[in-house]
């Protein structure tokens, strides 16, 4: 059956060359198997990511074909395969889609998937009443809010915290960190989740539920955590230390801020030890050598678990759970037309944007 549309996308094809838009025929009635499903995107977000995956796009491993953009994504399923159950044509969907140098993103015009070998996928709740839609609010918060839940310990069960726990947030004003305050708060009732942000970002964050915050901009940041720890914790140490930066300041006095290995606890990064570039990232910079004894064998003295988001339908049904609940929601830097799509990643680039920075498809 001939059903052909017109498919675009942003795609690249190697590190150094430009972002185009792309485009070419896609026939909707032979496009897809038995076990997958069409979603017509209505939305993508852009993540720090995307640049990354570029900045690592050399011919010699990724070869020279062009390569589609990001994974966050929010649409309409169009077309399904007999197989499929659990979705309708016509259901409204978020997710997001698992790729590395792929040919489809989430940054095109159709996204073709099989949601048993991309299981970050769930109807798409609601948000009520807001400035912006519900396609783009859905698009902004899949990927960190699944990164948050596994900075958390929920997808491995690693820990168990709750009220009587205390958590660390270094980088309290990215996307992944209002993520994992909001699911501290608000599902797991942890009792205490300290942030570290300018002074100037104080007030934003309160309102996302963190109890104290230390700047960073005000003097030694690990004096001001320190002191927070001895007047308003009495001693008490934490049983998270949660970077979302790349951070190296409190590793030399772990001792000092994270409670006992014996009590099960952790610092946890999607960074590193340092502030990762990501148009020209550096691995090795990312990690102190002397650092590896002490994390890992033998002679291991604290938890450090440096980790990558893994597909999970877990976390997608915790987040529309919360969502409808009123409990949770993505902040939202800026929104962008298709054809904007250079200055998204201009936004993206300048390392200012204050919340997910969302590209409507559709």
């Amino acid at each position: 059956m001939q059903e052909v549309v017109e498919n675009r996308a942003v795609t690249f094809k190697g590190r150094n060359d430009p972002n185009e838009i792309t485009s070419e025929t896609l026939n909707l009635g032979t496009c897809y198997s038995d076990d997958e499903i069409v979603i017509q995107v209505h939305a993508a977000a852009l993540n720090p990511v995307d640049l990354l995956v570029k900045a690592y796009a050399y011919s010699w491993i990724a070869g020279s074909e062009p390569k589609t953009f990001s994974r966050d994504y929010s649409g309409i399923i169009v077309r399904k395969g007999k197989h499929i159950e659990e979705f309708d044509v016509g259901d409204k969907v978020v997710g997001t889609f698992d790729h590395l140098f792929g040919k489809e993103g989430s940054l095109s015009n159709y996204l073709t998937l099989d949601p048993k070998k991309h299981p970050s996928i769930t109807k798409m709740p609601s948000f009520g009443d807001s400035e912006y839609d519900d396609f783009v609010l859905n698009a902004a918060w899949p990927l960190v809010f699944g990164t948050a839940y596994m900075g958390l310990g929920l997808l491995d069960k690693s820990q168990n915290l709750g009220p009587g726990s205390r958590i660390l947030v270094i980088g309290a004003s990215t996307s992944v960190s209002n993520a994992l305050v909001q699911i501290a708060k608000n599902h797991l009732k942890v009792k205490s989740v300290v942030g570290i942000c300018s002074k100037s970002s104080f007030e934003r964050n309160k309102e996302l539920g963190f109890d104290h915050l230390v700047a960073y901009d005000e003097g030694p940041v690990t004096d001001g955590v320190k002191n927070l720890i001895d007047t308003e914790f009495n001693g008490g140490k934490f049983d998270l230390i949660f970077d979302s930066v790349g951070n190296s300041e409190f590793i030399p006095r772990i001792e000092d801020f994270l409670k006992p290995i014996s009590e099960n606890s952790y610092y946890r990064t999607i960074v590193g030890d340092a502030k990762l570039k990501y148009t020209s990232p550096s691995v090795l910079r990312s990690f102190i050598p002397t650092e590896f004894f002490k994390r890992f064998g033998p002679f291991k003295k604290y938890n450090y678990k440096n980790f990558l988001l893994a597909p999970s339908k877990n976390y997608m049904e915790l987040g529309a759970k919360m969502i409808s609940a009123k409990e949770f929601k993505p902040s939202i830097d800026s929104v962008f037309g298709f054809d904007d799509y250079a200055d998204a990643f201009d936004r993206l680039l300048s390392n200012r944007a204050k919340g997910k920075i969302v590209i409507k498809v559709t």
